[in-house]
This record gives structure tokens, sequence and C-alpha cells, in this order.
């Protein structure tokens, strides 16, 4: 139980970093903005191998937090 929610807690503090950073850019120049749009259009140029790549990257993350939910309902 306790992994499954470690692991769902770091795809939410990877989101909430690129999200703090994307804005941070206004005063700070970076370019994970870029980045991200570039990973974005690289995965849509690919077609349904782009499409299956991004159900599986956010998914992972949907698996583990149902894993949590399910396990912490089995050990009350």
């Amino acid at each position: 139980m306790g992994i499954c929610w470690l692991y769902f807690m770091s795809g939410v503090i990877a989101l909430v970093l690129i999200y703090l950073l994307i804005l941070s850019s206004v005063f700070i120049p970076n370019n994970v903005l870029a980045n991200v749009m570039a990973f974005m259009s690289e995965l849509s140029k690919n077609g349904v191998v782009g499409l299956i790549t991004l159900m599986v990257f956010v998914g992972q993350y949907v698996l583990a937090y149902h894993l949590y939910v399910f396990f912490k309902a089995k050990a009350t």
C-alpha cells in the first residue's frame, strides 16, 4: 500500500514541479515549457504509438492510485 502511494505521489510532485517551473519562467529563463510542448508534439506525430505511450505514461500513476485505494480498503 505504501509503495503505491509513494509512486503516485512521485508523479504528483513531478507534475507540480513542472507547473512551478513553467510559472517561474516569467522570472527565470528556462526551457521547461518548450520541452513539454516538444514532447507532446513528438507523441502526436507518432500516431497510435504516441497515443499508447501517453496512455502508459499517465496510466501508471492512475493505476498506482487505484492500487493504493484498493489495498487501503483491504487493510481496514
